[in-house]
């Protein structure tokens, strides 16, 4: 005896006329609507990110606007040939500027802009004057370091002081000390011409229980007592300082317009070219980027992947990358387009320059690739 198998339920087949399901066209029409209200807030809704973009290019040792970008007198002055461009960075969005999630996409497949977080380069409350100011105050500083690096370079002597930028409200220096005054000592501890003055006047003030200054106001020696005060946490008189420099030479940039310190290496390097027989480019494209101190030490910047970009295109065929810069310059779009060196000073900058001049590339310090040795010679 078997078991009765499973009865078949019969399907209805369906009708040639019912085949298939009809949208109902209000259906449809919501649709339609939807997908263009999705298609409106990818164009049309800001995000929270700000889009880096290949900037203009400038040649140091050319003209800007009908006038030299850079201006040495006071020195004997050589001519100079080529070019020695400085880089920039535009920026989409950021304070008091809208990204919208199509930009940032579109930046994403193009592959030569950088997509970062508006939050990681600006507290929530900065404006957009705030960004102005900030950039103006970077550039100004900018070309006072880049000419005491040249000097520095060129073995010639400059003074250096120590100033008060701001005097802070409700402080203790409020009415007792002005913007433009000049340090000249601190509890009896000569500061000017120091270019550690900034650091030992910072220790003296926070180690101190009182502060007695000697400041030069209008050529005239003034002495002020202060009670440090506890300020964010800190004990502080309440003031910000800068450094003011006395150079042999009177050197103007006609850079308006432009803005943060990342000119500074290739600006000391003009300086450097103008000051020196014969033209250090030998006639050639070359361009770099990297902030620079008194010193000569090069520093990290921010775009370098678009400073990559924005110097071949403008046909340069060096690119001098500050030592902390090469992971991102070797990674950019344009890379293999131009012969790229690593550089850790002013001096580096300078005998970079030099060697690719003369055809010897083979002396180049390059960029390290896949965690290769960083002092290994370019190819």
């Amino acid at each position: 005896m078997t078991e009765n198998a499973p009865r078949a339920v019969p399907v209805p087949e369906a009708s040639s006329r019912g085949a298939t399901r009809r949208r109902s066209p209000r259906l449809t029409a919501t649709s339609g609507v939807l997908t263009y209200v999705l298609i409106a807030l990818a164009v049309l809704l800001p995000v929270p990110y700000m889009l880096q973009l290949p900037g203009p290019v400038f040649n140091t040792l050319g003209d800007y606007q009908g006038k030299p970008m850079i201006s040495v007198s006071g020195a004997k002055t050589y001519p100079t040939d080529g070019r020695i461009d400085m880089l920039t960075v535009a920026v989409s969005g950021g304070p008091g500027r809208d990204t919208y999630a199509s930009q940032a996409l579109g930046a994403l497949l193009r592959g030569k802009e950088t997509v970062i977080p508006t939050e990681a380069y600006y507290p929530l409350d900065t404006t957009r004057e705030d960004v102005t100011e900030s950039n103006a105050v970077e550039m100004s500083s900018s070309q006072d370091v880049a000419v005491a690096a040249a000097m520095e370079q060129l073995d010639k002597p400059y003074e250096v002081h120590l100033l008060v930028d701001e005097v802070l409200p409700d402080s203790p220096a409020e009415g007792q000390l002005r913007k433009g005054d000049r340090i000249i000592s601190v509890n009896g501890t000569k500061l000017d011409s120091d270019p550690a003055a900034a650091q030992m006047m910072s220790q003296t003030v926070q180690k101190s229980k009182s502060v007695d200054l000697v400041v030069d106001r209008d050529g005239e020696d003034t002495d002020v007592s202060l009670t440090p005060a506890n300020i964010e946490g800190r004990q502080a008189i309440g003031i910000n300082m800068k450094q003011g420099f006395d150079f042999p030479v009177d050197v103007k940039f006609n850079v308006e317009g432009i803005g943060g310190p990342s000119a500074g290496t290739m600006f000391a390097l003009a300086i450097v070219d103008e000051l020196t027989p014969g033209a250090m480019t030998g006639g050639k494209h070359v361009a770099g980027t990297g902030e620079i101190d008194p010193s000569g030490k090069v520093s990290p910047i921010g775009g370098a992947r678009q400073k990559v970009a924005a110097s071949t295109e403008q046909g340069a065929t060096l690119f001098m990358s500050p030592a902390e810069n090469c992971e991102e310059v070797m990674a950019a779009a344009d890379q293999s387009k131009i012969t790229v060196t690593r550089i850790d000073t002013l001096d580096d900058a300078q005998n970079a320059v030099e060697q690719y001049a003369a055809g010897h590339t083979s002396e180049l310090p390059k960029c390290p690739t896949g965690g290769a040795d960083t002092n290994e010679k370019g190819q």
